[in-house]
């Protein structure tokens, strides 16, 4: 590949940052790997009332010698409201949360379901995203890929330190700005504008 490339991790509403790497030229979205657990892949990144969360959506093996990403299922305690009611109650005041609510409801209608595809489920909601924020969607790997350290984000440790620019959150008031948010919570606060909103990597290369 050219010098531009870069290896994303499949990730259900992953942060702002995920965008702006996918932006990059010749970037692709790894269908391939092994599953990897307590990462951006299932945990949604919000922020309630008390500070940051996750809403995490639980996944199992269809076999269990497999941890590929397409023998991924959600488990039976999945459905809709797992992400639907977290996101009533930490970001339906923030000002943009109608006009996209639709969407996601349709998303989680459509997805979120006991026995469903974990990874369709991530590339549809990325897809999802991309539409929202007026850019293409990385295109899928064909095969398993190594990468160079810092345009392999698959590795779980480099997004510790991604975030995003500061923008008005619902309890800034009492928390100051939380970053690293689900694109949702970038969507929900700042409508169209997210596709402007310029992301920090830290020392991270990109």
């Amino acid at each position: 590949m050219s010098g531009g490339w870069a290896i994303l991790p499949a990730a259900l509403f992953p942060p702002s940052a995920w965008f702006d790497v996918a932006r990059k030229s010749d970037t692709l979205v790894c269908q391939h790997e092994h599953y990897v657990k307590q990462s951006l892949r299932n945990r949604i990144a919000l922020v309630q009332s008390q500070g940051p969360c996750f809403v995490t959506v639980p996944v199992h093996r269809r076999g269990a010698a497999s941890r590929g990403l397409h023998d991924i299922l959600f488990t039976d305690k999945v459905h809709p409201g797992v992400l639907l009611k977290p996101l009533r109650t930490n970001c339906g005041s923030a000002p943009f949360f109608e006009h996209y609510l639709e969407d996601v409801e349709r998303w989680s209608r459509d997805h979120l379901q006991p026995g469903s595809s974990w990874l369709e489920a991530a590339l549809a909601s990325t897809a999802l995203a991309c539409t929202w924020l007026g850019q293409d969607h990385p295109k899928l790997t064909s095969s398993y890929l190594t990468g160079e350290p810092g345009k392999d984000w698959r590795q779980k440790k480099l997004w510790r330190s991604a975030s995003t620019a500061p923008y008005p959150q619902v309890f800034e008031d009492r928390l100051g700005f939380v970053g690293g948010r689900s694109i949702l919570d970038v969507v929900f606060h700042l409508g169209p504008e997210a596709a402007s909103l310029p992301s920090r990597h830290g020392d991270t290369p990109t």
